[in-house]
């Protein structure tokens, strides 16, 4: 019987991938299996996970051309035999007792989704990344719909998958799957569609999970991919299916606008960010795009008032200076904060 499948898209890992295994196969639950969804890799990548599958019975691999880490996910859900389902990254790890924490919770409490804390670090600090929910309590369906769904809508900070177990009967009897085309926000959106359907959630003050913040990933290549472009093509995500009782289309559509204001802002950080070695030309061609698009200027003139008064004297100063078309005055801001912080 297998307790819970692992699925692992790998593209291009070679550097990080032995760890990863090596931190799986370890478990101190040994009844896991691993499926690695070899999207299409150019390095080293197949050749490791071969010689760890002729060595280990519990690694499961599908090879296939690229297609994306949704895809990937997607084919490794297909064949997934567990009672409940994990999702690790190639160039993460995890620690040995990770799976056999969040199985034994899980069956204690009888839940559809258990989530837990993880490791991080950026630009060198590392730190502990915790859920804004009541850990150790069971949350039920009610309670799902009227405080975490909205969260989903609103924020990014619990979209991750590497950090939850899901049932199988959850996902596969609702045929949620990964979006295909997306570019950024799959994880939420999964997420979103899974704790819709869930009757029960456990949040969990443990943490496992050592993310690693790769240099060059999707979410810190600022000029390679025209990011500002997709957190344009995510607000346009619809949510109608996260509708119910406790939420209405009107705050589902003023969720979306909070989210899509946090996001500008944090990217203006990134614009200015001295690491991120963007020259000024460059700057002020992504800062006058963000400015002038319609999508933010109709957002502006819908949601301004009533998100400014959410946010803190900085975050106002800085939306003020957005509705108003003022880079200089963004790039004045946002170096007088990096200074204090000493970027």
């Amino acid at each position: 019987m297998v307790t819970i499948s692992v699925i692992i898209p790998v593209y291009n890992a070679d550097k990080f991938l032995e760890r990863c295994i090596n931190s799986l196969l370890s478990q101190t639950l040994a009844s896991c299996e691993f499926i690695f969804v070899n999207d299409g890799s150019t390095d080293a990548s197949l050749s490791i996970l071969e010689r760890f599958q002729q060595k280990d019975s519990r690694v499961k691999l599908i090879s296939q051309e690229n297609q994306g880490v949704s895809e990937a996910r997607n084919n490794g859900l297909k064949i997934a035999q567990g009672t409940y389902i994990g999702f690790v990254d190639a160039d993460d790890y995890v620690e040995y007792n990770f799976f056999d924490t969040l199985y034994q919770t899980a069956e204690k409490h009888h839940l559809d989704i258990t989530v837990c804390n993880y490791f991080s670090s950026q630009d060198g600090t590392a730190f502990t990344s915790k859920a804004p929910f009541k850990e150790h309590a069971v949350y039920e369906s009610d309670t799902i719909k009227k405080d975490i769904l909205p969260y989903f809508i609103s924020h990014e900070t619990i979209n991750s998958i590497w950090n939850k177990l899901y049932r199988t009967s959850l996902i596969k009897e609702n045929a949620i799957i990964f979006p295909k085309g997306v570019a950024l926000g799959e994880d939420g959106w999964f997420n979103s569609l899974c704790f819709a359907k869930a009757d029960k959630v456990y949040f969990l003050s443990y943490a496992g999970y050592h993310y690693i913040d790769v240099s060059g990933s999707a979410t810190r290549n600022i000029t390679g991919k025209n990011y500002f472009q997709r957190i344009e093509q995510e607000y346009e995500n619809d949510y109608s299916h996260l509708q119910n009782e406790f939420l209405d289309a009107k705050e589902v559509q003023y969720l979306k606008a909070y989210k899509y204001l946090s996001k500008i802002v944090s990217l203006l950080h990134d614009y200015h960010n001295p690491q991120n070695d963007i020259n000024d030309s460059t700057r002020k061609r992504l800062v006058s795009e963000l400015l002038k698009s319609k999508t933010t200027i109709k957002i502006f003139k819908d949601y301004y008032k009533t998100v400014f008064l959410q946010k803190s004297k900085y975050e106002q100063l800085l939306l003020f200076a957005i509705k108003y078309k003022l880079p200089f005055i963004i790039s004045l801001v946002i170096g007088y904060s990096n200074k204090r912080n000493k970027r």
